[in-house]
């Protein structure tokens, strides 16, 4: 039982019983997960389904240090840490530079790229990791293991698919901790938010706010930061909590108002 299961659950009462039901997943395993021990994941009212226009891709970037230059623009590089210079066709940000602040925000859009719903859907989802992976025999590991997630999450759920209307499976990348940081190889903590459940559903099955992380390892090959494997990490902490004081902040550049 991977960490980020023992951490998200949620606790159904029902008919006198009590039952027990992991929460969502954090990356690509499927819920439940039975065993689990309570967890205190707040309940939390289903997002909106109006999205507010964007006037460009959203971007992840880290937290600029104290240090940092303040000029966004030095003989046509980007001073912004880890800026990424264009999107790709699939509208994921790319062309990152060879340092830490690029591998680190190479992770966090990739993450956020395939946690996105539309890039979910099993006609999409191979073609959107090619997109970013080292080799087509990653995409293919990496994605076959987010489909068979996403069907266990469904059947678990009761719905047809986790892109039923009724149901909500949304995830919003919040900060990152370094694991290690080598010149063309990167590991690195992503710590995210998800809401997961179903709209329509009982009480108990509601959407909640649950908290986890994603272990993103990039390598660079050529000329970018390119996503070698992504599973899941620990458990990730309710921002509450201090020791999310761990993981530092991201920027989002580029969001509409």
């Amino acid at each position: 039982m991977d960490n980020v299961a023992r951490r998200l659950i949620i606790i159904i009462v029902a008919t006198g019983a009590v039952s027990v039901v992991t929460g969502v997943m954090i990356g690509r395993y499927a819920i439940p997960d039975k065993g689990a021990s309570p967890d205190t994941a707040s309940v939390a009212p289903a997002p909106t389904s109006e999205a507010k226009p964007t006037t460009a891709t959203p971007t992840l970037i880290p937290t600029p240090g104290p240090t940092s230059a303040p000029s966004e623009v030095v003989d046509g590089q980007s001073q912004v840490p880890g800026l990424p210079m264009r999107v790709n066709e699939f509208k994921i940000p790319v062309g990152y530079p060879h340092n830490e602040p690029g591998a680190v925000s190479a992770c966090a859009n990739y993450v956020a790229a395939y946690s996105d719903a539309s890039n979910r859907e099993p006609a999409r989802i191979r073609e959107v990791f090619k997109s970013i992976t080292t080799e087509d025999s990653v995409a293919e590991r990496v994605s076959q293991r987010l489909v068979e997630a996403n069907n266990g999450t469904a059947k678990n759920f009761g719905v047809s698919s986790v892109n039923s209307p009724n149901f909500v499976l949304q995830y919003r990348v919040l900060g990152y901790k370094v694991v290690e940081s080598k010149s063309d190889e990167a590991k690195i903590y992503i710590w995210l938010n998800a809401n997961a459940g179903v709209t329509d559903g009982t009480p108990e099955t509601k959407p909640r706010d649950f908290w986890g992380t994603d272990l993103c390892t990039v390598q660079w090959r050529g000329s970018d930061w390119k996503l070698f494997d992504a599973n899941d990490g620990p458990d990730g902490p309710d921002p509450a909590e201090q020791r999310s004081e761990e993981f530092r902040r991201f920027l989002l550049i580029g969001a509409g108002a």
